[in-house]
């Protein structure tokens, strides 16, 4: 089976474990969006560049000057084209392509491929937009209409938690929707060792998100400064960028906890994978999420996770794997923080990781894809 993954933020490590899931089912060829081709240009595809490390790896330029509405429809439309293309140049280079696997509503362009080239094709979606907070602005009208035609002509809709199956539901949407979790590969985690733990004089907290306002870590500063009044020992790395970086330092020296708490800034995946393997536990007070990576990475790295009830949180969390807590409630996330800082020992690290790395392991994804992309190609040649 061929399959092309076409995503939406190239680099993000998500798009990664989304392919090697994908490749448990079959060959996979992935189109990256990019707004500028930074590797050698395919011949006789100006909009197109591949890999030089990866040969099924492709760039494709996307049309990014919408200066009115009518002009920003027109360059969806062109994409939609340029998609068609950039599959047909797969197709006759790798060989048929039996199914197109796209990232979030806005991959409306499926729609037309499928008309015009006759194929299947399978949507993830698990844009934070259709949770309905105001940290993250719902679709727009145009966007509903758009996820309404592509979820219904689509084989299955793929859904990273039920939380999200019924947000989308509620505005109506049809299609065949399933729930499944983000894949994790967690090959470049450590596993934890099975002995406990030396004791040691700090207890180290990370968290890893964009600093954004949807990600609540104004909430967590106050928290951990909070529960640092009652237990000295807490230390608190913060991994990521954003537009809230400034504002989250100010914070966090108003609350004189600027010496227990580090922003580490964006750090590569090796780098977090070391955070993870050194901290105690890992906290998240987010606002708005769907199943969020960072927590579910969390876990294949052996760590109890102390996270706010949204999204699909509850849907994951078990007693032995952390603390669940209401979004925007400080005295709850303090508490939570003290009660593992106060017996971190009592968390077996060693089973959190084996159950979580069988859970979102990218081959047990992957057996699911499996059936699906079946599915699909096998719902087309009935149709055709």
């Amino acid at each position: 089976m061929r399959i092309v993954m076409i995503v939406g933020y190239p680099g993000v490590p998500w798009e990664t474990d989304w392919v090697k899931a994908a490749g448990h089912a079959g060959e996979v060829v992935r189109l990256s969006n990019t707004e500028e081709l930074t590797w050698p240009q395919v011949d006789g595809a100006p909009f197109l560049a591949q890999d030089p490390d990866d040969p099924r790896h492709y760039q494709i330029k996307t049309f990014t000057w919408r200066p009115s509405r009518l002009l920003g429809r027109l360059s969806h439309v062109l994409m939609a084209r340029r998609y068609q293309q950039a599959v047909k140049y797969v197709a006759g280079k790798y060989g048929p392509v039996d199914v197109v696997h796209a990232h979030f509503y806005w991959a409306h362009y499926l729609v037309a491929m499928k008309r015009d080239m006759g194929m299947p094709y399978v949507v993830t979606e698990h844009h934070t937009s259709w949770q309905g907070h105001w940290t993250e602005p719902p679709p727009s009208p145009l966007g509903i209409k758009r996820a309404r035609e592509l979820y219904a002509d689509a084989s299955t809709v793929v859904t990273v938690c039920k939380s999200l199956s019924d947000k989308i539901a509620a505005y109506g949407m049809t299609g065949n929707f399933e729930v499944l979790h983000n894949p994790v590969d967690a090959s470049g985690f450590a596993m934890p060792d099975a002995s406990p733990r030396a004791e040691r004089d700090t207890v180290e907290f990370v968290s890893v998100a964009r600093l954004a306002p949807a990600k609540g870590f104004d909430v967590l500063l106050d928290a951990f400064a909070a529960a640092s009044r009652e237990d000295a020992r807490l230390r608190l790395t913060i991994v990521g960028d954003g537009r809230e970086r400034a504002k989250l330092e100010e914070q966090a020296a108003r609350l004189r906890i600027a010496d227990v708490v580090t922003f580490a800034g964006r750090q590569p995946r090796t780098e977090i994978a070391r955070l993870l393997h050194e901290s105690d536990a890992f906290v998240l007070a987010s606002r708005a999420e769907n199943l969020t990576v960072a927590v579910l990475e969390a876990w294949c790295a052996g760590l109890p996770v102390v996270t706010t009830d949204v999204g699909g949180h509850a849907e994951v969390m078990e007693p032995h794997l952390g603390h669940l807590v209401p979004s925007e409630d400080t005295a709850a996330l303090a508490e939570a923080l003290r009660a593992v800082a106060a017996a971190p020992e009592a968390y077996d690290r060693q089973r959190i990781a084996v159950e979580a790395r069988k859970r979102f392991a990218p081959e047990a994804v992957g057996a699911e894809l499996d059936r699906i992309y079946r599915t699909a190609v096998a719902g087309d040649r009935a149709r055709s």
